[in-house]
């Protein structure tokens, strides 16, 4: 699934939470004024969130040795966080 990062993409995204029963564990990178917007969203609709810093979870991640670089994967490994 591939979020844009506008309105449309948010409305998106908030069908998609809304999916869930409970509120999820929502983690992600700060990457600046992208994540910027994607916290104002989830702080608007009251959902709670980890930002974490992008090179403490890349370090995180290659102690796992992650060969294979993919958002699916780098999704899945920063939850494993």
């Amino acid at each position: 699934l591939s979020i844009t990062n506008n309105r449309p993409g948010f409305i998106q995204l908030l069908h998609e939470l809304t999916a869930f029963s409970k509120h999820p564990q929502i983690i992600f990178e700060a990457t600046g004024v992208y994540s910027r917007t994607l916290q104002s969203f989830l702080e608007d609709y009251g959902y709670e969130y980890v930002v974490i810093n992008p090179l403490k979870a890349k370090k995180e991640m290659n102690m796992g040795l992650r060969y294979n670089k993919t958002d699916k994967t780098d999704a899945y490994h920063l939850a494993l966080i």
